[in-house]
């Protein structure tokens, strides 16, 4: 039986989870200066022999000594607050203290925070871009102390790009401050994705022709995210775009045109992250000509 869209407006209700955010560090940045510090010390004496001149003598002394100092900036002091709104936005997901009883526990440590560049130049084009990224290693814990679940994500923002052809070219950039703001975001979105679909999976709704409804909507699924679903033996996974996303649910068309009307209601949905080689792969299937 195949279901239409029209008879799911959203995702039906579920129990809360409850989830704490235990260790979740940041990386630093830090540099290391030589300090050095010391004092310089003098006394004399001053004679004078009435008709014949004067003498003065001096004494000096030194101590000088040299240390190193680190200093470390936490890249993402906001970053706790940023996770705990992000998994709230679900409504799936209640955030509660540290040490609650019961809670499933959030750990994870960001590293390799970084910038990279890229070019490519052709006979009639030159295009270029710098990019700041990151990556997450992250685990849910549960109350009893084993690992349930876990995960390694990367994420990238652009921070500028520039593009010349003959006779035009054009810019792009984005400040220090909102390129920080806009990975920061997407850090925490991305964590509340993966936390959110292990503990209540993505799935679909309804299936109507070339679209189907699925069961989480925005924030966590936007305008042109992907989605993939599984076709079955015959058709293997089959990628599709958000055409829209409401509270709750989202809507999703198959790539190329496809039909969905085989997708099962109830089956699960993958969701690929930008960076995933999954939203960046070969688009259309082989097949051999006649």
């Amino acid at each position: 039986m195949v279901a239409t869209l029209g008879l799911a407006c959203a995702a039906p209700a579920t129990a809360q989870q409850r989830v704490s955010i235990g260790n979740f560090t940041s990386a630093q940045s830090c540099e290391t200066y030589v300090l050095t510090s010391g004092s310089v010390a003098a006394s004399g004496s001053h004679t004078r022999v009435y008709g014949v001149g004067s003498h003065t003598s001096a004494r000096y002394s030194a101590s000088w000594r040299q240390d190193l100092v680190r200093d470390c900036t936490d890249n993402f002091p906001g970053l706790r607050a940023a996770i705990t709104s992000a998994l709230a936005a679900s409504g799936r997901v209640e955030v509660v203290p540290r040490g609650t009883r019961g809670a499933i526990v959030l750990n994870g440590q960001v590293s390799d925070v970084g910038t990279s560049y890229s070019s490519v130049s052709t006979q009639d084009m030159d295009r270029s871009g710098n990019d700041a990224g990151l990556t997450v290693d992250l685990s849910l814990q549960e109350p009893g102390g084993s690992v349930r679940f876990g995960a390694l994500i990367a994420k990238r923002v652009s921070m500028g790009s520039d593009f010349a052809t003959e006779g035009f070219s054009s810019t792009a950039s984005q400040s220090t401050t909102s390129v920080y703001n806009s990975l920061q975001r997407e850090l925490a979105l991305a964590v509340s994705r993966a936390v959110n679909f292990e503990l209540d999976p993505l799935t679909v709704i309804s299936v109507s022709g070339r679209r189907a409804r699925v069961s989480y909507g925005a924030p966590l699924l936007t305008l042109g995210a992907t989605v993939i679903v599984d076709g079955g033996v015959e058709r293997g996974q089959i990628r599709c775009n958000v055409v829209s996303a409401g509270n709750g649910f989202a809507d999703i068309e198959a790539e190329g045109g496809q039909s969905l009307e085989n997708i099962l209601p109830g089956s699960r949905a993958q969701f690929a992250e930008p960076e995933d080689p999954a939203s960046n792969g070969r688009r259309l299937q082989r097949v051999n000509l006649p």
